[in-house]
């Protein structure tokens, strides 16, 4: 339920927007709840707060990407509320049916009132300084900054590598979510996780495939099969995820992480570094016959970005 929010809530910044909606959706469930289903009050709360969590490690990780000032203040607001609700929620497992009601109405009070007042001047101080910081940066050009190159994820190896630079980044990438998953100490960033690593495959898969069939390459529909059923599978677990009880998501997840490792390592392996030998092979000769095939796939896969 929405009716606990406002457009005057809004900070600009989409994900939080929408994360934030989620919040108050999740808490109007909860008051729904206290008059009826009384019996999946405490899984709503257990969601609740692992979506609370979630919520402030993503917020936290952009107050740390634009260096904001005062992102040790705020931080110590997340924790507050955190410590407040753990609170509640322990009052509200100690309690009784007679109380029961009584402690509903207080999580909810508070979670709906410190909500509130922490996006009208918290979150929204924030997004007028991450706004002002990206209105700042240099689009592109000679000028503008190099970024440093990323250090290789834990789980690369040298031997999965395909010679081809861009793909290569792409897979250790896709390595480095991989761990997020199989971090214990990081699950409040696993749902968020799972969703954006499936779009980010399916992107990438989707734009390999288009430069293997414009370089006639004979084995790409085997190749695009191959990405077809991981794609279903993912999309059925990530399904399962998010019906599963708070209780057997990390399990889930950190399985999720170990499957998707597997099945990275063993594509690359089989299909991508067959692939790339094919690319690097069937080249034109001359630098002006290799630049076309090189641009073609720097454009398709560069479109993710």
């Amino acid at each position: 339920m929405l009716h606990l929010w406002s457009a005057k809530l809004e900070t600009g910044l989409p994900k939080i927007d929408e994360q934030h909606k989620e919040l108050f959706r999740q808490v109007g469930v909860l008051m729904d709840r206290t008059k009826a289903k009384a019996d999946r009050i405490p899984e709503t709360v257990n969601f609740l707060g692992d979506y609370v969590l979630m919520h402030f490690n993503d917020e936290q990780g952009l107050h740390a990407s634009v260096q904001y000032p005062k992102a040790a203040a705020h931080k110590k607001q997340h924790i507050a509320f955190i410590a407040k609700f753990s609170e509640l929620k322990k009052k509200l497992g100690d309690s009784g049916d007679n109380l029961q009601f009584e402690v509903m109405t207080e999580i909810n009070s508070t979670a709906i009132g410190w909500l509130k007042d922490h996006i009208m001047v918290h979150d929204k101080e924030f997004a007028d300084y991450y706004k002002q910081r990206q209105a700042r940066l240099p689009r592109g050009g000679p000028s503008a900054p190099r970024a440093a190159p990323k250090a290789a994820p834990r789980l690369w190896r040298p031997e999965l590598e395909t010679g081809i630079p861009k793909l290569d980044e792409r897979f250790q990438e896709m390595f480095r979510q991989a761990e997020i998953l199989l971090d214990k100490d990081k699950a409040g960033l696993a749902g968020e996780t799972i969703s954006s690593l499936g779009e980010y495959m399916a992107k990438h898969f989707r734009a390999e495939e288009r430069v293997q069939a414009g370089l006639g390459y004979p084995a790409a529909q085997a190749h695009q099969r191959s990405h077809n059923d991981f794609i279903r599978k993912y999309k059925n677990i990530n399904l399962k995820l998010t019906a599963a009880n708070p209780g057997d998501r990390q399990k889930m997840t950190t399985d999720i992480g170990r499957g998707l490792t597997t099945w990275l390592k063993g594509h690359i392996i089989t299909q991508d570094q067959d692939f790339a030998a094919y690319y690097k092979k069937n080249r034109q000769g001359g630098q002006k016959g290799r630049g076309f095939l090189y641009r073609l796939f720097q454009f398709l896969t560069r479109r993710q970005d």
